[in-house]
């Protein structure tokens, strides 16, 4: 079962912050590009981002460098009241308004999702209710666990989902009815949160008795969450014994959306390959037919895909010249069976499961992340520019991807297993600097 607590939260005094809170707050670290960190250092100099993702000197040291600034900065901030810590224990009501640009040519459509904002008992993956879905890399865990050591802060909430038939999204959407929310900042992507404060004892109690006995999955955050557990650890061995009674860092920000919301919306993360000197189009199509059905088809059907999520295992690839849909033949099942012996079938039925183990793999011989003698694999969310970088000669093939199912996230987190990276984006990613929480 789920703890999942209230808590005291830290948040910007808007008498002493500079600036409004849309120039104080951030995106997750992980998909700030160093232009947006640039931007994000000049919007304020209170911007969250000097927390998340400090900037890098030559002359750093073991005692002066991106960790020990953002603890610095941290401490200083809250003496000086620019960060202020609320007095009761709440939950947070977090809602998100925004709108996703889907097809080729692209079109808007609008959607709202809303989850709360909590603090949530750890649990090692395989231990308990908490369930990852995707992999994670070291590098990034030994980044984020620097900045734990020395900031004891969650700065930035761990993305999970609950399953919850309806009561929870209910439960949440009765409260943020009842008011106008505490704290409103529009993005310039458009992207409109909202957050609403909730203190009353009754109606925490009831959302606390309503999430604990859900399971919770990870959609976003794995790296956060997993340092979050390797803290505690540490933590608890420098005390040299087991803490009485639960500590704060006992707990992690994490944000649950019902499973049920409306606003949940999985994009597609598509392919974009660059062969070596000799690949050939007609030989590649020519390899695939075996496992892969060959179809012709226009643009406009290719981008439909990134919307499609029934049927058959299915690709749209993009070849200088030519356009087609690439749709699963029965013999890829046991080709998978034999590629991938040690997993479920839930997971070697996965789009991007095939892709990865038969295609990039076994049909052009390299990796789905690092650069080999055959060539290399990057990413994009956007379907036009598999279009483009084929048709500029940047990229020799691309591949339009569907997006992955809520129940192919949930099957395969139950079966212990982790989907291939990239196989899920929840698009809007939470804001940091919202709502902050110390250790």
């Amino acid at each position: 079962m789920a703890t999942v607590l209230p808590f005291r939260a830290v948040r910007y005094n808007p008498a002493k912050a500079n600036g409004p809170l849309d120039a104080l707050v951030a995106p997750p670290y992980d998909v700030i590009s160093a232009e947006q960190q640039d931007a994000l250092h000049r919007k304020s100099p209170h911007n969250v981002v000097r927390l998340i993702l400090g900037r890098q000197y030559d002359g750093d040291s073991p005692t002066d460098n991106r960790y020990t600034r953002s603890a610095r900065l941290w401490n200083q901030w809250q003496d000086e009241d620019v960060l202020i810590t609320e007095k009761q224990p709440a939950f947070y009501i977090y809602e998100q308004s925004f709108e996703v640009a889907l097809g080729h040519p692209p079109r808007k459509k609008a959607f709202t999702r809303r989850g709360v904002l909590s603090a949530l008992k750890l649990e090692p993956f395989g231990e308990g209710c908490v369930y990852p879905h995707e992999e994670t890399f070291p590098a990034h865990k030994a980044d984020r666990l620097q900045l734990f050591r020395a900031c004891r802060a969650n700065f930035s909430p761990v993305f999970g989902l609950v399953p919850d038939e309806g009561s929870v999204a209910a439960l949440l959407a009765r409260y943020a009815g009842s008011r106008a929310p505490d704290l409103e900042v529009r993005e310039e992507s458009g992207v409109t949160n909202r957050v609403w404060v909730a203190t009353e004892k009754p109606f925490c109690k009831e959302l606390t008795a309503a999430l604990e006995p859900r399971k919770v999955f990870i959609a976003d955050g794995h790296h956060r969450y997993e340092t979050a557990c390797n803290y505690r650890k540490e933590r608890r061995e420098a005390e040299k014994t087991k803490p009485k009674g639960e500590k704060p860092y006992d707990h992690v920000l994490m944000m649950c959306v019902p499973m049920s919301d409306p606003g949940l919306v999985i994009l597609p993360t598509h392919r974009l390959v660059q062969a070596g000197p000799a690949f050939s189009a007609a030989e590649f199509l020519k390899k695939a037919e075996p496992l892969l059905e060959c179809r012709e088809a226009g643009e406009t059907e290719l981008a439909a895909l990134a919307e499609a999520q029934d049927g058959a295992v299915r690709y749209g690839v993009v070849m200088s010249g030519r356009k087609v849909i690439l749709t699963a033949r029965p013999a890829v099942a046991e080709a998978m069976r034999k590629a991938a012996p040690g997993k479920s079938e839930a997971w070697r039925a996965l789009d991007t499961a095939v892709l990865h183990e038969l295609v990039l793999k076994g049909l052009l011989a390299l990796g789905p992340e690092a650069a080999s003698p055959h060539g290399s694999v990057a990413y994009t969310k956007d379907v036009g520019e598999v279009f483009t970088r084929v048709a500029s000669g940047e990229c020799s093939v691309g591949f339009v991807l569907r997006p992955s199912r809520m129940d192919q996230v949930r099957a395969t987190a139950e079966n212990g297993e982790r989907m291939p990276q990239k196989s899920t984006y929840f698009s809007p990613k939470l804001l940091s600097g919202l709502v902050m929480r110390k250790l």
